[in-house]
């Protein structure tokens, strides 16, 4: 699905120069939470209503202030041809709410944050992942969550805890910070092994709130990375000897395998050496590791 939906035939745009009374008068007026800042065609900034609280009335600046003294500038965009997919990776990278669409240099409309969740136009643990990261880094999310918003963070947080909890209890590990130790190296060196493409599909199908972190790994195909690679990793960071390492590896991986689309598993396996490729399967369960 595409962002033609998001087009906004009465969305606001005003110049940089403009005071930050004509964006507070027309946030109001539209009912709108921000204006986009549009400079001889071209997009330049956005400014939000809490730009105005917090860089305005916090500053005990003027309202003739102009936009451009307290807008976001450059803005990351999107065309309406663009997908919904494209949309919620790109405010998971950057960290952000809204995205204004542009088609050629012209301001067509805008999606946020708040449309997607309220569309359901995207997977919630998606779309809270995206919450999630406001909150760690200090965002308008972590002050301003809705309880849609927490209830998908929460969801998010649960799903990724059943996986946790399947480490644990198909190896034997004790903590679950172990376990999750063992499945970074395990998803980190699966993503760097894959072409991008291949990756970018691989990382939407596992649990949202690690997909920013995999997102961000080095593009790959890293062609130095197989099966003897992985367990020198899972020895090194929980200290276990060889022959548990390799069923460290083999009991993730059987779990990441099972747990995302059959079609995406042997897409994935297409891709990895033979070793590895043979681990990569949905598992049968493992003894206790010793």
């Amino acid at each position: 699905m595409n962002l033609q939906w998001y087009r906004r035939p009465r969305l606001v745009v005003l110049n940089s120069n403009a005071a930050v009374q004509d964006a507070a008068r027309a946030i109001e007026q539209n009912k709108i939470g921000a204006v986009v800042v549009q400079d001889k065609g071209h997009v330049v900034g956005v400014v939000t209503d809490r730009d105005l609280a917090v860089r305005v009335l916090g500053r005990a600046r003027d309202a003739a202030t102009k936009i451009v003294d307290v807008m976001t500038p450059f803005p990351a965009t999107l065309a309406p041809d663009d997908s919904i997919a494209d949309a919620v990776w790109l405010m998971q990278e950057r960290n952000i709410r809204r995205i204004p669409l542009v088609e050629g240099e012209r301001v067509v409309g805008m999606v946020t944050l708040d449309d997607l969740l309220l569309d359901e136009a995207a997977p919630i643990e998606a779309l809270a992942a995206i919450v999630a990261a406001q909150i760690d880094a200090g965002g308008p999310a972590g002050r301003t969550a809705s309880a849609a918003q927490r209830r998908g963070l929460a969801r998010a947080e649960a799903t990724l805890a059943r996986w946790l909890n399947a480490i644990r209890n198909e190896t034997g590990l004790d903590d679950t910070e172990q376990a999750r130790i063992a499945l970074d190296v395990v998803l980190d060196a699966l993503v760097r092994r894959l072409i991008p493409q291949e990756a970018n599909d691989f990382i939407a199908q596992l649990p949202s709130l690690l997909q920013a972190g995999l997102r961000a790994l080095p593009a790959g195909p890293d062609k130095t990375i197989s099966e003897d690679t992985i367990v020198a990793e899972l020895r090194a960071q929980l200290d276990l000897e060889p022959v548990a390492a390799g069923q460290m590896l083999a009991a993730v991986a059987g779990i990441v395998a099972g747990s995302i689309s059959e079609g995406q598993a042997e897409d994935v396996r297409g891709q990895l050496p033979a070793g590895l490729r043979e681990v990569f399967r949905a598992s049968a369960p493992f003894p206790l590791f010793v």
